[in-house]
Order: C-alpha cells, then structure tokens, then sequence
C-alpha cells in the first residue's frame, strides 16, 4: 500500500466508525397512531311544547279580541263553546271559538282586506296521492252569512301557543260549529290514512245538525268529513 492510501485510511478511519456507531444508536423514529375516530352522536329528538294550562274564558275573549276586534260575538250559550289542540300539525297549540257575526259588522267579516281567511268546511280539496301534477278546481271564495254561526280558528306561535302576541294567523270557517267531543290523532281515523296527508295533527271530533264527524286540516284548509260506519 502507498503511503498517501495508507494516509488515507488511517486519516479517515476513525471518522468513518464513528459515523456508524452514530447510525447504529440512532432511534427510529416513532410510528405515528392512528387517529381515533369520533363516535356520531345520535341527533337528539325536538322537545315536546310544554304542556300549557287549561284555557279560560277570559284567555279565549281576550285572544278572539286580539284577532278580530269586535267583529266577533262569542256563543256563551253553546257548552263548551272552545276546544283547544295542535289542529295544523306545527307542534304549537292551537284554538278553535264558536262564533256570530256581530251586528253591522258582516261587511267587515267579508272584507278582502281583512286579515283572516274565511273558509267552507264542506268545500275543500285533498290532493290525490302519488300524483306530481294535480289540477286544482275552483272552489271560489267563501263569506259569512248574517247570523251564521261559524268556527274561528287562531293558529298558536311559539310555547304560548294562541295565547301569544305573535299569534296572529287566523281562519273562519262555515258548516264547522257543532257540539264538541274532544279531540284526536288524524292517523286515528282510517279516511285520513287512506289520504296520506303530509302532516299528523289534531283534528276536533263533533256532532253537526245531528251527524257525528271531525274537523281535520288539509292543504292549508279546514275540512269536515263524516264518522266513519
């Protein structure tokens, strides 16, 4: 060997050990974990409303006042002359008044500038199903006869239901006032089933001119249909 390759290996040696003394002791860098995956968590179901007082008379006059000033006389006579319940299936109590007109006042009821909408519990439309394009017929539009009875719907707003400020939404609806029963599901009732209507409700069991049937909301309307035989 030359002297300048012996020069070499002994100048380079011991670098070279020390180079792999030092890769030997090196640690291998740690494997990384995995992520643990986060667990969905199941969604909540909404709260019911809470369950409010029973109605007053006061309460009722008070709301009906509210709604439409003194354009509406309440039937003290008929027992019981309210019924209250979630009627257009929004989760917010709901309440239905029997009604008169109160005197001089029917053109008032009738006005297109009035801020309710009159209806005919017998004149209505229910969408047949599984049909993306129905025709609508016309029904035309409904008035309040002088001394008619009727039925006066306020919708309830928020937990207060139809007591609220805010409860403004408002129906008076012909052929609907009747003796009360109470109340019920919608699905209870096997013609309402039958109609797959998109939303469940309360609809208000009754006798009208001696017949047994309920009141049940449908496609933004009150309709009246008889008991079942």
């Amino acid at each position: 060997m030359s002297r300048r390759m012996l020069w070499v290996v002994v100048c380079l040696g011991p670098a070279m050990i020390l180079m792999g003394l030092l890769s030997c002791g090196k640690p291998s860098p740690p494997m990384e974990k995995p992520i643990p995956l986060a667990t969905p968590q199941a969604e909540k179901p909404p709260e019911p409303m809470p369950k409010l007082p029973p109605p007053t008379m006061v309460e009722v006059e008070s709301a009906v006042r509210r709604i439409f000033g003194d354009d509406l006389v309440l039937e003290h006579g008929t027992s019981p002359s309210f019924i209250v319940g979630d009627f257009n299936g929004d989760s917010f109590e709901d309440v239905a008044v029997i009604v008169r007109s109160a005197p001089e006042k029917l053109d008032d009821l009738n006005s297109e500038l009035a801020n309710w909408t009159i209806q005919d519990a017998d004149k209505f439309f229910v969408p047949p199903s599984g049909k993306r394009v129905v025709k609508t017929p016309n029904i035309g539009p409904a008035k309040v006869s002088k001394g008619e009875q009727i039925l006066a719907f306020i919708h309830g707003h928020g937990p207060q239901g139809w007591r609220s400020s805010d409860a403004r939404q408002a129906y008076l609806v012909k052929n609907a006032a009747g003796t009360f029963l109470g109340t019920a599901p919608s699905i209870s009732q096997k013609a309402i089933r039958a109609m797959r209507l998109p939303l469940e409700t309360e609809i208000i069991k009754e006798v009208r001119n001696n017949k047994k049937g309920f009141l049940f909301w449908t496609s933004g309307a009150y309709a009246w249909h008889p008991d079942e035989k």
